[in-house]
């Protein structure tokens, strides 16, 4: 798999924050599909290019969002991840892969059903 290179920098003041995620990339009806079973969240087009643009607006719609709301913290421990540190420096874990594929159905489903390939990727991200 190509280097994805995805970026979700939204240049909040409160500082960037670097986080490694892993990325799975296949294909459905010849659409290629790039998933974050960690954010639950994917991107897909009609070429890998495609599909990774559409996935690094999900991934800033999704850090604004959040920020936006102020549900950052919530969401990522919703998803099963582990926030350390202090408000003003916390530290983002991930949940593990193996612990993804047996709480996600569709992580599951794509592991265990589809022809994929895994990428692990930093992404970087103001808070």
């Amino acid at each position: 798999m190509d280097k994805l290179q995805l970026t979700a920098d939204l240049g909040f003041t409160h500082g960037k924050y670097h986080v490694g995620l892993s990325l799975v990339e296949f294909e459905e009806e010849n659409v290629t599909i790039i998933y974050s079973p960690a954010l639950d969240l994917s991107g897909y087009g009609y070429s890998q290019e495609e599909a990774k643009q559409s996935f690094s607006e999900a991934l800033n719609e999704f850090f604004r969002y959040t920020n936006n709301k102020n549900t950052l913290d919530k969401v990522l421990k919703d998803l099963g991840w582990a926030i350390r540190g202090t408000k003003k420096k916390p530290k983002f874990n991930p949940p593990k892969d193996s612990d993804l594929v047996a709480l996600n159905p569709l992580y599951n489903d794509i592991v265990n059903t589809k022809s994929y390939k895994v990428s692990r990727e930093d992404v970087e991200f103001a808070y």
